[in-house]
């Protein structure tokens, strides 16, 4: 009787925490769907913003390549993605993350590298 009172504990116990497991499993699986409509809309816009240089100047695939290749390298390597970077504050001078929006030592803004950093 003792045993099975115990047993029906741990189970209620292991389906709350199922449960919870598939509730968060729906919550990235929502998250990750999101995500995946934001870098499709992105796509489109720098495929526009491609195409409507190429038609209104002499730039060529070849251009945009090397000019991909030049941003990806700029942390030192070549993987697809734009790394933090170190960068020293405008005010104090100090060294800072690229990431940050402001110095951890002054406060400060910090300007990122470029534009659409952050």
């Amino acid at each position: 009787m003792i045993w099975d009172v115990y047993q029906q504990s741990k189970i209620a116990n292991a389906e709350r925490s199922a449960d919870r497991a598939e509730a968060k499993v729906d919550r990235y699986a929502d998250d990750i769907a999101g995500i995946k409509r934001h870098v499709e809309r992105l796509s489109l816009a720098c495929q526009a913003m491609w195409e409507l240089l190429r038609d209104h100047s002499d730039l060529t695939e070849e251009d945009i390549k090397k000019k991909i290749l030049e941003i990806d390298s700029r942390d030192g390597h070549a993987d697809g993605k734009i790394s933090t970077q170190s960068l020293n504050c405008d005010s104090c001078g100090k060294a800072t993350n690229s990431k940050r929006a402001a110095c951890v030592m002054c406060g400060a803004p910090v300007k990122g590298p470029h534009p659409f950093e952050g």
